[in-house]
């Protein structure tokens, strides 16, 4: 293999790696090239490309005034090479060098976030097409694992979900119960989040395993990690959730009556959305589940529409107020999240928080007469506990 280093090299970020992850491994089309000018054109007029709906072309023109010097310079059959954070993570075989037409940037994959970023991404004026090749093969892995559960166990029912967890919390439980009850399989899409404070991606992928892997059947439940990404965060592009639960095989995507992408609208008091499009292309039924929030009337968690009492006696489940008491330290009530989870979540924001935690639960908890190693989730778990003691409150 000729050595990286002889080759040009093309500097991308994480956010533009995400999206050449999607395109390389079919999460969004059967399509894994970069396009060429008119391939673009037909993507942007069309809206379909080789018989399958295709909401955005795959026009990469990298930015940058050193990336477009290389670009224009590149020939047809020439190898370059792809680096993020100074070491080469893949290469693209150079089949067109082509000026990029800036009346396609509305449709185009790399600039897909630009309306909800509120301004304005770059790319270059040189596009680059051809077939390319990526490094990490970790996503493949995951695809890979996903495909043989559904074989070994004939999953036919499969929905999909796509959550940022964060925080993962009662809400989030209950919707996941609710969709496992109906499917033979649950995909659950992992994604990232663009919210300035925000619980890091690896914690909340922790949480997942531990509720799945102690509270539901395991393998009624897959989560598939779409970390390098934010084309599905805030949910602002709605038909690639679309797109990537069907690749998988899902029948049915499960989404808030709050998403914020979906343009609900009513004909006829029939709720309709800007997806309906998508149902028959891809023959996924779009399942749109009410508000969920917690009662103090009816003593339990409940969707807005099946409870009768009013909003003075609903408790909703805010990300931002529970990651604000999450972040000074504080354990949410067990209503918002279960205290399991905020111990882990708790332990990995604030490590090594005590100065002794061994000598606190000792002092401070009940115990078997054993000598027991104590950790701070430990500690967590168990304060917990004491604040449910109810006989003296």
């Amino acid at each position: 293999m000729t050595s990286a280093r002889k080759n040009s090299e093309i500097s991308i970020n994480t956010e533009v790696f995400g999206a050449l992850e999607l395109i390389k491994n079919k999460i969004v089309s059967d399509y894994d090239s970069l396009m060429d000018d008119e391939q673009i054109k037909e993507v942007s007029e069309k809206g379909y490309f080789n018989g399958e709906p295709m909401p955005y072309s795959f026009g990469f023109a990298p930015f940058g005034e050193l990336n477009q010097n290389i670009a224009s310079k590149l020939t047809p059959g020439q190898k370059v090479n792809l680096s993020l954070d100074g070491k080469i993570v893949g290469h693209i075989n150079v089949a067109k060098v082509f000026k990029f037409d800036e009346s396609m940037r509305a449709k185009n994959i790399f600039l897909a976030n630009e309306a909800s970023n509120d301004k304005e991404l770059n790319l270059g004026k040189y596009g680059i097409s051809g077939e390319f090749e990526l490094y990490d093969e970790s996503m493949q892995i995951s695809k890979n694992a996903l495909n043989d559960l559904i074989k070994e166990d004939g999953a036919k029912k499969i929905t999909a979900v796509f959550l940022t967890a964060d925080p993962f919390n009662r809400a989030h439980e209950r919707l996941v119960r609710m969709t496992i009850d109906k499917a033979d399989l649950v995909i659950i899409f992992l994604i990232r989040t663009r919210e300035e404070k925000h619980v890091d991606y690896e914690i909340r992928k922790q949480v997942l395993d531990y509720f799945i892997q102690n509270y539901l059947p395991t393998k009624k439940v897959f989560v598939f990690a779409l970390k390098n990404t934010t084309l599905f965060s805030s949910h602002a592009n709605p038909t690639l959730e679309c797109i990537a639960a069907s690749r998988f095989g899902a029948n049915k995507l499960v989404i808030g009556q709050n998403h914020s992408g979906i343009g609900m609208f009513f004909d006829h008091n029939e709720a309709h959305t800007i997806l309906d499009i998508y149902k028959n292309d891809l023959n996924l039924e779009i399942i749109v589940l009410p508000e969920l929030v917690y009662c103090n009337k009816c003593k339990t968690l409940v969707s807005t529409k099946s409870c009768p009492h009013g909003q003075h006696h609903q408790i909703k489940y805010h990300p931002d107020v529970i990651k604000e008491l999450l972040f000074n330290g504080i354990m949410p009530p067990a209503i918002l999240v279960r205290p399991e989870i905020s111990a882990l979540v708790l332990s990995k924001l604030f490590t090594n928080r005590f100065k002794d935690v061994q000598k606190l639960c000792d002092d401070l908890f009940v115990n078997s007469g054993l000598l027991e190693n104590k950790t701070d989730r430990d500690f967590y778990e168990e304060l917990m506990k004491l604040y449910q003691t109810s006989s003296m409150t």
